[in-house]
């Protein structure tokens, strides 16, 4: 019997599966990808934070770093949000991430979880290749969520599409490499089309509601870019709006993309993943330590306290989902050329003496001001 069996080796799984092993407690892996981090369903990007933060040095999965963020609106307005970033080999920081976890003693095995029986101290875990017990349960298998409603833990999910193909940088001389750059819409419905530099080549994608690969190729002719010069595609899910009775069950946690970690408004949840690991992680091993498996029920409470699950994120975004371009002008008026910290509530009021209907808007703008500033804090 495994103390703890982590379902799933992405970020999350495999920072939890790293810490815990770390103290010499036996883990084991269950990944049902036959290569981690394979197909990549992911723009690549992350934080400067989110490399400090974790203490996680610079590796060779990097592939170029920015300034931030460059929002372009409808009209040809822009702004910036400056937070160092990186475009990353995400296979190969997955990969990497699942390693430092085997160094430090953690098994994997390459199987796809089908159930779970038992309860806290004694859990059984069946899959294509066998039976495996653990006396904790990590549950970080993605958008599907499987150990989640297996347990009753979670009601309804809602997941938002993405697309993306990569072109090499030859083709896009036009691009600024020096910004992550997103262009926001209405036809994207709160989405938005990215163009990530990557060094030797570019992602270019889109999601949101309503994506889809006529959408993608509708956004790089937007955008002077060839479509038959792509080199590659790929296409996922990104979890949205998912409803729970908790994330944690006595002996069971819920990490990752599985917990809906994923920011609504930037789709991004590479660092929100990586937290709920580390969380997961800690609450695991004084669980162990103690030998009282309810204390696995402290991790709900303590994931809803952190800025990633802040509810300012899912308002703002059911807001971008309704807003048109003439509201997008409104704040590409205010902000054009400048960086996002220059968005003031004086300057802000200012605006809104020009324009008085969003005056009555005031929350909603309040709002959306709020999850813009927790994502340049805490990363995208």
């Amino acid at each position: 019997m495994y103390d703890v069996i982590v379902v799933g080796a992405g970020p999350a799984g495999s920072m939890a599966s790293y810490m815990i092993a770390s103290t010499g407690y036996s883990v084991l892996m269950i990944e049902k990808k036959k290569e981690i981090g394979f197909p990549i369903q992911c723009g690549e990007g992350i934080t400067q934070f989110c490399l400090q933060y974790n203490k996680l040095p610079e590796g060779n999965w990097i592939k170029w770093k920015v300034k931030g963020v460059k929002s372009v609106l409808p009209s040809g307005y822009y702004f910036y949000t400056e937070e160092p970033g990186y475009s990353i080999d995400r296979a190969g920081f997955d990969k990497w991430l699942a390693e430092r976890a085997i160094e430090r003693g953690a098994e994997l095995v390459n199987a796809k979880a089908k159930a779970i029986e038992g309860k806290a101290g004694k859990w059984k875990i069946f899959t294509n290749e066998g039976e495996y017990k653990g006396r904790i349960v990590i549950g970080a298998d993605g958008p599907s969520s499987n150990i989640a409603r297996w347990r009753g833990l979670l009601m309804e999910r809602h997941y938002l599409l993405a697309y993306q193909y990569k072109f090499d940088a030859k083709y896009m001389k036009q691009m600024d490499d020096k910004w992550f750059s997103i262009y926001w819409h209405e036809k994207f419905r709160g989405g938005y089309g990215w163009v990530f530099p990557r060094g030797e080549e570019y992602n270019v994608g889109v999601g949101g509601v309503n994506a889809s690969v006529s959408q993608l190729k509708s956004f790089c002719k937007s955008i002077g870019i060839d479509i038959d010069k792509k080199k590659e595609m790929n296409k996922g899910v990104i979890p949205f709006a998912y409803k729970f009775v908790s994330r944690a069950q006595e002996g069971i946690m819920i990490v990752g993309d599985a917990a809906c970690m994923t920011n609504p408004t930037s789709g991004g949840g590479i660092q929100a993943a990586l937290a709920s690991g580390r969380i997961s992680a800690k609450k695991a091993i004084k669980s162990l330590e103690e030998e009282n498996f309810s204390i696995t029920l402290e991790y709900d409470r303590e994931i809803r306290k952190t800025p990633y699950l802040h509810p300012a994120h899912l308002k703002c975004a059911r807001y971008l989902q309704k807003w048109k371009n003439e509201d997008w002008l409104f704040l590409g008026s205010i902000l054009h050329g400048k960086k996002f910290t220059d968005l003031t509530l004086w300057r802000s009021f200012l605006a809104g003496l020009k324009h008085p209907s969003y005056l009555l808007r005031a929350r909603e703008m309040l709002t959306i001001r709020k999850a813009m500033k927790i994502n340049q804090k805490y990363g995208w």
